[in-house]
């Protein structure tokens, strides 16, 4: 049975998070135990050791702290879902209009598997920074709960933004991870929510276009074969909507 392949994306974040995991969050408190440890533990990779550091340097001066900023950004680097959200929120009744913590806070809901509750934060963020991987996000989010209407509106802005060549994505295939520009991935999902939409010939111009950009982009190369192959021969398609949990890459610099 031919079926279209729901894009599973390891996210280039652009990421505001990221941007800031190779400064301290604060000018450090000399001859502080915690924070030596902490720093000790960075230069050794040991984001374990660091999280325990500044869980006591946070206990001992108090929560509105910016180094909790960064205990979520380990946290959420660790995988580890439900910490992060708790340090994410935490902060942002401090800092509501911080958009690092609200990407954080975004990622954790989608991750904790409640996409309604993260579609509102990504909505919140892309309508703050314009940014493209946002609105990717923000697409994912909306066409994995088919809010399929709601994704090609946020296509049809996020194809107005301007994309650089070093913005890029990761995605799988099976076992197998290819990578592709992020403007080719905003190009398949649009194509994904049109086909759903019964929008087939606008589903294939935008597979198409995603390829023109990136021939040797697997998943719209596959989809757009699938459309092809059922157009010819028939068949049924079976969009399959299950996501695999990844966590956000690392943009390329």
């Amino acid at each position: 049975m031919k079926k279209l392949i729901v894009i599973c994306v390891a996210m280039t974040m652009s990421s505001l998070l990221i941007a800031q995991s190779g400064k301290p969050a604060t000018t450090p408190v000399k001859n502080n135990a915690h924070l030596k440890v902490f720093n000790q533990a960075l230069l050794a990779g040991d984001i374990s050791t660091g999280i325990i550091a500044l869980n006591y340097y946070i206990s001992e001066q108090g929560a509105s702290n910016p180094y909790a900023d960064t205990l979520a950004m380990l946290y959420m680097q660790m995988g580890n879902f439900p910490q992060c959200y708790f340090w994410a929120d935490k902060r942002l009744k401090e800092n509501p209009a911080d958009n690092g913590l609200l990407e954080m806070k975004g990622i954790c809901l989608d991750k904790l598997q409640q996409p309604k509750e993260a579609i509102d934060i990504f909505d919140k963020l892309f309508g703050k920074t314009k940014n493209p991987y946002h609105a990717y996000k923000l697409m994912e989010l909306q066409y994995s709960i088919k809010r399929l209407a709601e994704c090609v509106a946020t296509a049809m802005v996020a194809e107005k933004l301007q994309y650089k060549p070093e913005f890029v994505m990761s995605y799988n295939v099976g076992d197998q991870t290819g990578r592709t520009y992020l403007q080719a991935g905003v190009y398949n999902i649009h194509a994904l929510a049109l086909y759903d939409l019964d929008r087939k010939p606008e589903a294939k111009e935008y597979f198409q276009k995603a390829l023109a950009l990136d021939s040797n982009f697997v998943l719209a190369r596959q989809n757009l074969d699938a459309m092809i192959a059922i157009e010819n021969g028939g068949g049924k398609v079976n969009t399959n909507n299950q996501k695999t949990p990844v966590n956000p890459a690392n943009k390329q610099n």
